[in-house]
Formats: C-alpha cells, sequence, structure tokens
C-alpha cells in the first residue's frame, strides 16, 4: 500500500501542476482548443488533484486503520468515475488518440487500489 500511495501521490501532482501551470499546453496535446472558460475549468480540474496528492503522501506511512480504509476506498470510486467520464470523452471524439492516456491511468490506478486495498473495502460498514 505504501508504494501505491507514493506512486500516486506523485501522479497526481503531475496532474495538479500539470493543469494549473500549462492547461493550454495540455489540452492541445489532446488536438483541442482552450477558450478562456476551458482554461479556467482545466485549472480547477487541476487544482481538485492536489488535494488527493497531499492525501496520499501523508498517509503512505500510515497503518491500516478506519481512516486510511476510508482514504482508499475514496480513490477506488473518484479514479473509477474517472475512468468512466475519461471513456466518454475518448469515445466521444472530441479528442485525439491521446484521449485514451487518461481512461487507461484512471483505470489502473481504481483497479490498483481496488486490489491492495481489499480489505478497506471488505472491513467498511455504513455507519
Amino acid at each position: 500500500m505504501r508504494t501505491l500511495l507514493s506512486l500516486y501521490a506523485m501522479i497526481a501532482v503531475v496532474f495538479c501542476l500539470g493543469l494549473c501551470v500549462m492547461p493550454v499546453f495540455w489540452i492541445t496535446l489532446y488536438g483541442a482548443h482552450a477558450d478562456p472558460q476551458a482554461i479556467l475549468l482545466l485549472r480547477l480540474v487541476g487544482a481538485l488533484f492536489g488535494g488527493p496528492a497531499v492525501m496520499t503522501w501523508k498517509a503512505r506511512n500510515a497503518e491500516r486503520s478506519k481512516s486510511r480504509d476510508a482514504i482508499v476506498l475514496g480513490l477506488i470510486f473518484f479514479n473509477g468515475l474517472g475512468a468512466f467520464a475519461a471513456l466518454l470523452g475518448a469515445l466521444s471524439g472530441v479528442y485525439n488518440q491521446f484521449a485514451w492516456g487518461p481512461v487507461a491511468t484512471f483505470t489502473l490506478c481504481a483497479i490498483a487500489f481496488l486490489l491492495v486495498g481489499r480489505e478497506a473495502i471488505s472491513s467498511s460498514t455504513p455507519n
């Protein structure tokens, strides 16, 4: 789990900084053009990756607990929903072949947290 959380923190930092600092560059990789509204939305999405980056970096050394299990469960959903949204975008034909990169990234992260964090899922019960 420590390795997965550390790796995820680094991936999230790349998304955060890339989208916050260079949104136009990233969107042009996908063959799209960014107007001022799109730039703002890209920066907001990038900013949203800052939280998981810090959360996973700080949680990487944590012992298994209800709190860490909740983080893992949240990351499964976060990445699963991200994979679904990215898949819809890739299938829409709006972007070029680079659109499949986020599909793969979110899907692999969701699966990795699902496999490594199975105990978190099985022990999670509604309060």
